[in-house]
């Protein structure tokens, strides 16, 4: 398929995945700040936007300005006169604002516009479910949907992001451009694990069980933990399974496995750079000795991290051949962190 087509499809994918991560993330933020004090929302809020490498402005700030000029300061939720946010509005702001780069709304406009231009190369549900999707998305009462029920709002979020992934693995033909798009969902998935794992682990060193909980929850692992682990949980082993498990779809493990597997297919023939460095990434995760990486456990997710955006950029150099726009793409969809 032409290199522009190949892009767009791959690029869908990652604001999906994107999307339907940040939901979940708030949805099990929020949950967690129910029976907390203003000052432990705010410090939950915090982490929220840490993991997601955005911003969230101060109140005298300008959010619109802020979202649009690409250039944000690090993680910010006080401002300088020692202020604190309303989190609930910082919720809203990630999940409804399209002119926040990162949020749902604008990581599914997104998705949509790169859908748009494969209307003959998707199936017609999945472009009508898309356009469905983002227009309520765009809706007026959108926003004061989530400050008034942002649970139900949320959960709404994720189960469309499962329905179109659905429609993506049940009625799409799995050619280079079903394996260019899931190559894009898999490879955010693992950066959003790497980056959720990183913040929150000092928060699970000796921590209660609603920590771990919080941090499962935020991939929808809690169950599939339980159901494999024996015993209570502790920070350690919890990082081992979102990093390491084998079977469960969100630890970056298994999204790295997947993604080497989709770059073999496309590759065809040799082993091409993209191929070689996940190759290199999953091999090196995969044989670590555990219980020695945890001992410096921020150094490894960092340098994990940094693998996983070189691999998408080896996929872009290699594949698409469009520098220019995939720049475009990265700031978007990584607003800052350097490309």
């Amino acid at each position: 398929m032409l290199a522009r087509h190949a892009e767009d499809m791959f690029w869908a994918g990652r604001y999906l995945e994107r999307a339907e991560d940040t939901a979940r993330m708030v949805r099990a933020t929020l949950l967690s700040t129910v029976a907390e004090s203003p000052a432990q929302a705010i410090d939950r809020m915090q982490n929220l936007i840490r993991t997601l490498r955005l911003e969230v402005p101060a109140p005298t700030q300008d959010v619109e300005t802020m979202a649009e000029s690409m250039t944000p300061s690090p993680p910010m939720l006080r401002s300088e006169a020692g202020l604190g946010i309303d989190v609930q509005a910082a919720a809203t702001r990630l999940v409804a604002s399209p002119a926040l780069a990162g949020s749902v709304a604008f990581c599914i406009g997104r998705t949509r516009e790169n859908f748009r231009s494969l209307r003959d190369q998707i199936p017609s549900e999945l472009w009508e479910q898309i356009n469905e999707f983002h227009l309520r998305l765009r809706q007026g009462d959108f926003p004061a949907a989530m400050e008034q029920d942002p649970f139900q709002t949320l959960d709404f979020i994720r189960v469309s992001c499962q329905s179109l992934t659905g429609v993506i693995s049940s009625s799409m033909a799995q050619g280079e451009g079903y394996r260019f798009l899931v190559l894009g969902q898999m490879l955010e998935r693992a950066l959003m694990t790497c980056r959720l794992v990183s913040v929150r682990y000092p928060e699970l060193d000796g921590s209660s069980y609603d920590e771990m909980a919080l941090t499962l929850r935020s991939v929808s692992a809690l169950e599939a933990y339980q159901r494999a682990s024996q015993s209570s949980p502790v920070g350690s082993d919890v990082a081992r399974f979102l990093m390491v498990n084998d079977s469960f779809p969100r630890s970056v493990l298994h999204c790295l496995r997947a993604s080497e597997a989709h770059v073999e297919a496309l590759a065809a023939n040799g082993r091409p750079p993209p191929l070689q460095r996940l190759a290199q990434l999953r091999s090196e995760l995969e044989y670590a000795d555990f219980d020695t990486m945890v001992g410096d456990l921020p150094r490894h997710l960092s340098a994990l991290e940094d693998g996983v955006r070189d691999a998408a950029k080896l996929v872009g150099n290699h594949f698409f051949r469009n520098a220019e726009s995939f720049d475009l793409h990265s700031q978007a969809i990584m607003p800052g962190v350097s490309s």
